[in-house]
């Protein structure tokens, strides 16, 4: 979390607590109705699978490829004074092709707890990020100390001593992975819309806390899309399990800046998605092929969550695995410039860290090479690619490293990428 985020969250977002509550109506279960109109998904795990993964070793051996720099350059060493930009790019500076690579990415591991070979194989590759994937009956203080063994594994694969990313999907209802002693049962997001914005802010204001006890710094949450009523539970990502707070942008919106102030105050650093909405689909990128959203373009209201998370400047973006026609008719929004580039970073101002939806088990992207499903969204323009398999992780780091090693241009793709994330870790101290 930026200073800024701490800013903003200690001043309590008083704007935010006047806003009234949404007025979903909701049903009195939280079993997906059965009016679907297409047979649904699994329950979503992680934006992704939840079946443990088994380790393996990695399939392409990175380069040691000294990082390009401009000639004559002397970076600004931390702690001189120099900006955390200054900071950043000297860090980045410092680490050979192989690290900035590997720094990129976010790895599952199980949320119960990882293996040793998982852990060691994250460790020689370099990877210093991971997420707690699948669900876990462990409770605050078992997972406190699950993660603490992957922290203490892979902090030296952190320059100048700077975190260990452990990100986990809260959520609340049917996606919540953390559901032992001291995690609080929360709902589906359709129930926490017909709450208030004051209820809703102490909720998760708690959720927050807990995940703050247990070494979690990132949640893959809130949900920032927009399910219409007239697709309602036909929606099979989103719809379907009640993950959308409101079927409208205004009310959806009202709470996303509350979970996300309500998150950023108790240390952990929320994430919006799935930019730029799974609201306008039917089928599941974590199941099925090809699915398309024909109608939400570059002006549509369906961004209205996206822009006002982003004009509050708390959360990072995670960015769909659907393809928007309207957008960019050749190309899956992780792997579109169009999309990320265009749209996200240069139409809408959006300067933080984006992060992929999961990249490795998504039925959505598995006709690319897994390797190269990295490689894509980095020169899309995308930061973090998540991968909820240990393995393919490591295999996409390497990929990462091996592209950079023979293409100048994409190398510097991967330092600013790099840059980003040790910006972020730097202002999260």
């Amino acid at each position: 979390m930026t200073p800024r985020a701490r800013q903003l969250a200690s001043l309590g977002m008083l704007s935010v607590l006047a806003l009234s509550g949404c007025s979903t109506t909701v049903p009195d279960s939280q079993a997906p109705s059965s009016s679907a109109s297409a047979t649904p998904a699994p329950a979503p795990g992680s934006s992704a699978s939840s079946s443990p993964q088994q380790p393996s070793s990695p399939s392409e051996p990175s380069r040691e490829t000294p990082v390009p720099t401009t000639p004559g350059a002397q970076p600004s060493m931390p702690g001189d004074g120099s900006s955390v930009r200054d900071e950043a790019e000297a860090l980045a500076d410092g680490m050979s092709v192989k690290e900035q690579a590997a720094s990129l990415l976010m790895a599952g591991v199980p949320a119960s707890g990882a293996s040793a070979a998982q852990i060691a194989a994250l460790q020689e590759q370099g990877i210093s990020n991971v997420f707690l994937r699948g669900r876990s009956q462990l409770s605050v203080s078992q997972t406190a100390a699950q993660v603490r063994k992957i922290t203490g594994a892979l902090e030296r694969n952190v320059p100048g001593k700077l975190p260990v990313w452990v990100a986990t999907d809260q959520e609340g209802g049917f996606v919540r992975v953390l559901q032992g002693p001291g995690f609080t049962e929360l709902p589906t997001a359709v129930k926490q819309g017909a709450w208030s914005q004051a209820t809703l802010k102490s909720r998760m204001s708690a959720v927050g806390a807990e995940l703050a006890e247990a070494g979690i710094t990132v949640n893959l949450a809130p949900v920032a899309d927009v399910v219409p009523s007239s697709i309602g539970a036909a929606n099979d990502p989103i719809g379907y399990f009640g993950r959308e707070y409101a079927n409208n942008s205004a009310d959806a919106a009202q709470d996303v800046l509350t979970v996300n102030q309500a998150l950023a105050a108790e240390g952990i650093q929320p994430v919006v998605k799935h930019f730029p909405g799974l609201g306008r689909v039917t089928a599941n990128t974590d199941t099925s092929r090809s699915v398309t959203d024909t109608s939400t373009g570059s002006e549509s209201e369906q961004l209205a969550p996206f822009k006002e998370a982003i004009a509050q400047d708390l959360s990072w973006v995670m960015v769909s695995n659907a393809r928007y026609t309207q957008i960019d008719q050749k190309n899956d929004a992780p792997f579109s410039s169009k999309v990320i580039t265009g749209l996200l970073r240069e139409k809408l101002g959006y300067e933080g860290l984006i992060i992929s939806d999961d990249l490795c088990e998504a039925k959505q992207v598995s006709n690319v090479a897994v390797g190269q499903r990295a490689v894509r969204f980095i020169a899309a323009g995308g930061t973090v690619p998540l991968c909820v398999n240990t393995a393919d992780a490591v295999t996409m780091a390497a990929a990462l490293a091996s592209e950079a090693g023979k293409d100048k241009q994409f190398a510097a793709q991967v330092r600013e990428a790099a840059v980003k994330v040790l910006e972020e870790k730097l202002d999260g101290e």
